[in-house]
């Protein structure tokens, strides 16, 4: 069943996704059943998606936002098979003079950490996600970035901001085997991760695509996010890697597995988790990104099932 002005699209035995707020429509997923969580939380400072007080990302600072974030936290735990993971891309955040008084960086990925600890994950391991110093600069016209600033005061000078993936683990004895690495030695000619793959996903950083780096993630490569776009409570929208996500899936999910993202956006980790085979469910609160997500998931949908090919461009 599917009613997208409800605040529903379904496929049964597929995708369900949902038009609301995460912490209450998590409430509604069954305990011990979800192999995979991937997502971005709200970045405090940086994005403003809606005006809704139920937004995270509205919060006043990063101390309320992981406040709001800590009703989350021990829901995804409770519905999270044992010995599964959840994986949170995020980024540290920038301090400013004009709205902190100082300039440096805000340790929210330290922040993430201790508080998904606090409330019973293992903090398993992260991989830092390569960005390009160039785009940052002229996109965000960061004055630590700028040639600028190089000549004219480099004490003002930072190294460009990476991403990060972290991954927390439930406990408890994973009872369904993720049979990744395709092996005739092992036995697992079905698997669907190579050996050549794994000696690049296995690094502590994830280049980005370049000269000598042909399998690295481009940056560039992400779901069109024209379509959402429909008020002006929007100030910056930087979405998740197509190619980091294809990661996470394949290395931490089987097919037929449960793929969870509370913070679904416009479906990228749907996207990925439908045409990589696993089942998918996601909630997501500004209406007019849960529109579009409804659509790439249908999409996903179809090319998985050979009826279309990807597409990324205009609306």
């Amino acid at each position: 069943m599917s009613d997208l002005q409800d605040g529903v699209v379904e496929v049964p035995g597929v995708y369900s996704a949902y038009q609301g707020d995460c912490v209450e429509l998590v409430q509604g997923v069954p305990d011990d059943t979800v192999g995979l969580s991937v997502f971005s939380p709200p970045f405090p400072g940086m994005y403003a998606y809606t005006d809704s007080e139920r937004d995270m990302g509205n919060s006043r600072n990063i101390e309320e936002m992981m406040e709001h974030f800590s009703h989350l936290i021990p829901e995804l735990l409770r519905v999270t098979m044992p010995g599964r993971l959840c994986c949170v891309h995020l980024c540290q955040l920038t301090a400013m003079k004009s709205r902190e008084g100082w300039i440096g960086l805000h340790d929210y990925r330290g922040d993430v950490i201790r508080a998904f600890v606090r409330d019973g994950w293992r903090f398993a391991g992260e991989v830092t996600i390569d960005k390009n110093p160039q785009i940052q600069a002229t996109r965000n016209k960061e004055r630590g970035l700028l040639f600028k600033s190089l000549a004219t005061d480099a004490s003002m000078m930072r190294m460009a901001l990476a991403d990060y993936i972290i991954y927390f683990r439930k406990d408890g004895d994973n009872d369904v085997p993720i049979r990744a690495g395709i092996s005739e030695k092992y036995s697992n000619p079905d698997g669907w991760i190579t050996e050549r793959e794994w000696c690049e996903w296995a690094a502590p950083v994830w280049y980005r695509r370049m000269a000598g780096v042909p399998g690295g993630i481009r940056e560039t490569e992400v779901l069109n996010v024209k379509c959402a776009r429909d008020d002006e409570d929007e100030r910056h929208l930087c979405p998740l890697q197509l190619g980091v996500i294809e990661r996470c899936i394949k290395l931490w999910s089987a097919p037929g597995d449960l793929v969870l993202s509370p913070f679904m956006g416009i479906g990228s980790e749907g996207y990925q988790s439908v045409r990589f085979g696993r089942r998918f469910v996601g909630f997501e609160l500004k209406p007019s990104y849960f529109r579009v997500a409804a659509e790439n998931l249908a999409s996903a949908q179809a090319e998985q099932q050979g009826q279309l090919a990807l597409t990324t461009g205009e609306c």
